[in-house]
């Protein structure tokens, strides 16, 4: 007896194997371990193993407690009446007889699943496409020189196997069964085992073919040449059907549309890709160009290997014209990025880079030259206006004229002041009676109204108190901080306080009954 640990979405596939249910012990088991059923076993504790035994024979193996080991009856009949439908359906619908998508992909998955070949499958490759667990899962790929192959990891395989640092260039060896996944029609490998061989072959021919070339000064800084500032004509060496080009060309346009782009069409990626690149590097140096930019848009390890060819380093190394690497691939560097003369994230930086903003310049000037025009108008008309005023009081200064106006102002203001000053004397002389005899009887008239109000007020003040309301009966009734003034402020089961003039009481709402 072999107690399985057998998950729910793989039951189906369990039980065509030869796993069988125990309805009372509710764990999955097995008379004979057979390679199909071994993925499923974990090697417990022989007591375990006893207690499923004696689990099992105990639990009535009938088909009430193993529904889904055999069908009932009534299934049969029920079989045996779609069977008629299914019939009568194919006289009216010539297609009837065409299966969905859904039922062929779940024959291709029972296919996969009985295919002793593709269980507990033994290979190795180097990860590859690894982009961080996702929700706990592992989702990659591993290769070799011709062929790449999907693969997971789920999260409850990933704790128990994985005992080493995962990430992509590494070369492991892994067991596991080939699935098939309907959701998007494709197959990939379950890994239940896995191993670190070390890292990857591609990884380390990568490796050694930048140290050989590092230790050659192909990377040396004091090679880089410096990138045109005002360019007139830039090339560019990449795919005519690609993003890049495209990006390229958006950004140029938008900043500089006067510069002349010279495309070299070349495969990025394939059999063909490095001759095609080595050729458009080599081309586009002779016809004396500002610029020159090498690169595509993002991709795979695979896709950009191109781009880690010796040929291609030593093209890019050999140019006479300053050469910008845009292999839009962030985190990763191709070669080409450490030989070229400047390195772009991606073919848009690459064109920013490499072409400056014209537009910007041109509507800057037009700025400044707008500016300076309204400067100049402005500083004009200040000093006019500022000579006029100059010119108006050197003319109103004039000696003998001021003094003359100066001596007729101050007699008439002598004799203004004098007048004024009567006047003035006697109006606030009857004013201050007037006020005194006022302000005596108003100061009388306020006391009195101020008095009888206050009377009023005390009289108000008492008959609204709410504790002599409380004392004749009535209570403030509170839920929490907050006053309860309608029915719907609580509900059944709240608790309530009611506060009375000498003290408070603590109820609990059973019924709220409206009016």
């Amino acid at each position: 007896m072999y107690r399985l640990n057998v998950p729910y979405t793989e039951k189906e596939e369990a039980k065509a194997y030869g796993a069988r249910w125990n309805g009372q012990g509710k764990f999955w088991y097995c008379e004979e371990l057979n390679d199909g059923l071994r993925n499923w076993y974990r090697e417990e504790a022989a007591a375990d193993d006893q207690r499923a035994t004696e689990s099992a024979e105990e639990t009535d193996m009938s088909e009430n407690s193993i529904n889904e080991d055999h069908p009932s009856e009534n299934a049969t009949e029920h079989d045996t009446s779609t069977t008629e439908d299914a019939t009568s359906a194919t006289e009216n619908d010539p297609y009837s007889e065409y299966k969905t998508v859904t039922q062929v992909s779940e024959e291709i998955s029972r296919q996969f699943r009985r295919t002793p070949q593709l269980r507990s499958i033994l290979v190795r490759g180097e990860v590859t496409g690894f982009q961080g667990v996702n929700n706990g899962n592992y989702y990659f790929q591993i290769k070799d020189e011709n062929a790449l192959l999907s693969c997971v990891i789920w999260k409850f395989d990933a704790a128990r196997i994985l005992k080493f640092k995962f990430e992509s260039k590494k070369e492991v060896a892994i067991i596991g069964n080939v699935e098939f996944y309907d959701k998007i029609g494709s197959s990939r490998l379950r890994v239940t085992q896995i191993a670190d061989i070390g890292a990857g072959q591609a990884f380390l021919k990568y490796s050694q073919l930048k140290k050989q070339l590092e230790e050659e000064g192909l990377f040396d800084p004091d090679h880089k040449k410096p990138i045109p500032k005002f360019p007139t004509r830039v090339g560019i060496v990449t795919s005519k059907g690609g993003q890049a080009i495209q990006d390229i060309q958006k950004v140029a346009k938008k900043r500089n549309p006067f510069v002349q782009l010279i495309l070299y069409h070349v495969n990025v990626q394939g059999q063909n890709a490095v001759r095609t690149i080595v050729a458009g590097i080599k081309a586009l140096d002779v016809l004396g160009l500002d610029t020159i930019i090498v690169g595509r848009g993002g991709g795979s390890d695979e896709e950009l290997a191109a781009f880690n060819d010796e040929n291609v380093v030593r093209a890019v190394y050999d140019a006479n014209t300053p050469i910008v690497s845009a292999v839009g691939h962030e985190g990763n560097t191709s070669l080409i990025d450490y030989v070229s003369d400047h390195r772009a994230a991606t073919p848009s930086e690459a064109a920013e880079d490499s072409i400056p903003d014209v537009m910007a310049t041109l509507h800057r000037v037009k700025q400044l030259k707008k500016g300076i025009t309204d400067n100049m108008r402005s500083n004009f008309q200040k000093r006019k206006s500022r000579l006029d005023t100059q010119k108006a009081k050197l003319e109103g200064n004039d000696p003998a004229r001021v003094l003359k106006e100066k001596k007729d102002k101050l007699q008439v203001l002598s004799d203004g002041i004098r007048d004024k000053i009567v006047v003035i004397y006697d109006t606030k002389k009857n004013r201050f009676q007037v006020l005194s005899d006022g302000l005596r009887n108003k100061i009388g008239m306020i006391y009195e109204t101020k008095k009888n109000k206050y009377r009023v007020l005390v009289a108000q003040l008492n008959g609204l108190s709410p504790t002599a309301k409380l004392i004749h009966g009535f209570g403030y009734i509170t839920s929490g901080d907050d006053p309860v003034m309608s029915i719907n402020d609580v509900g059944v089961g709240d608790e309530v306080s009611i506060r009375i003039h000498d003290g408070q009481i603590k109820t609990t709402v059973i019924d709220i009954i409206g009016a």
